[in-house]
């Protein structure tokens, strides 16, 4: 079900599903990829986990915290819309606090930007201490289940370039080409991208910091191919995790 095009009714009715939260991010993702790439990602995953157990998808958060120069390209190009930890925190919070209100005590919010997993889960902490009651919130990022023989399929050996630096690059580059094919600028992929970050932070950030097209690492031998192995995978995870973690029924 999804709560958007639910009534009240529908939703009082379904408050022993799980209440699913996909958060994603108005950031740059490239020359290729669109701002709301991880936005994208996020509803895409959610709604195949949807699919495979008794579930609610809540309407998607489009802001995240504030990218990070060495993750997603900081500040450094122009649409990327950020919020303060406060402001994520606060949102979060209140979003999470109205769906257990309503009746639902578990909850599962799929993050699809790097920087966002620390104020959610601030969040997951203040939401559950005002329940006043028995509730459980899980959050996983959609990366997090795969398991290494996935990541074997989809890199040579040794060119993993770790989570952090996989952005705008090989697996984000799949998972757009399998799921939102039209909005891939094929024509403009970074291909042999030499960037190794310092080991600190600066502010401010310098252009000189990252390369000047925005990704952080190749997307070279991305396709639609790869994109499905890496959705099926992140999506069977993750009712794999819901499955210890909640009363779990599938459809």
């Amino acid at each position: 079900m999804y709560a958007a095009a639910a009534t009240w009714e529908d939703i009082a009715a379904a408050t022993d599903s799980i209440a699913i939260v996909p958060v994603g991010s108005c950031e740059q993702h490239g020359r290729h990829l669109p701002l709301s790439t991880d936005t994208i990602i996020a509803q895409h995953i959610a709604a195949g986990v949807e699919k495979l157990i008794d579930a609610v998808v809540f309407p998607e958060i489009h802001y995240g915290y504030r990218s990070n120069p060495f993750s997603g390209g900081g500040p450094l190009f122009p649409g990327t819309i950020d919020l303060s930890a406060m402001a994520l925190i606060s949102l979060a919070t209140d979003i999470l606090t109205e769906i257990l209100a309503d009746g639902f005590s578990k909850v599962l919010i799929i993050n699809s930007h790097f920087e966002n997993q620390f104020p959610l889960q601030e969040a997951m902490i203040c939401a559950q201490q005002q329940a006043g009651r028995d509730v459980k919130i899980m959050q996983t990022n959609w990366w997090d289940p795969l398991p290494e023989h996935i990541l074997n399929q989809l890199f040579d050996q040794g060119t993993f370039p770790g989570w952090a630096l996989e952005h705008g690059a090989l697996t984000e580059t799949s998972l757009m080409l399998h799921i939102a094919p039209d909005a891939v600028r094929q024509q403009n992929y970074p291909q042999e991208v030499s960037f190794s970050p310092p080991t600190y932070l600066r502010v401010p950030s310098q252009k000189t910091d990252i390369p000047s097209h925005g990704a952080l690492a190749s997307a070279a031998g991305a396709s639609a191919a790869k994109g499905k192995i890496i959705a099926q995978a992140a999506i069977a995870g993750i009712v794999d995790m819901c499955a210890l973690e909640f009363p779990l029924r599938k459809r």
